[in-house]
């Protein structure tokens, strides 16, 4: 009887979504140049056309990502 294969955990479970969220509360504060906007609005935006790799990338070097 064959057993199904059972994924791989990650080496640091959580660690990019836990950095993430640290480094989002370190830098969203109000920039005082712009009314309305904070450092982390000013940073998304000019990471939005390499977001989705800029995460993998970071998710990699922290160990999240599933061991094979």
């Amino acid at each position: 009887m064959a057993a199904p294969a059972l994924a791989a955990q990650p080496p640091v479970p959580g660690c990019f979504g836990a950095d993430r969220a640290a480094y989002i509360k370190d830098i969203a504060i109000p920039d005082p140049n712009v009314p309305g906007a904070s450092e982390v609005g000013h940073i998304l935006a000019d990471r939005a056309g390499d977001n989705g790799a800029i995460n993998q990338a970071y998710k990699t070097v922290c160990g999240g990502d599933p061991t094979q």
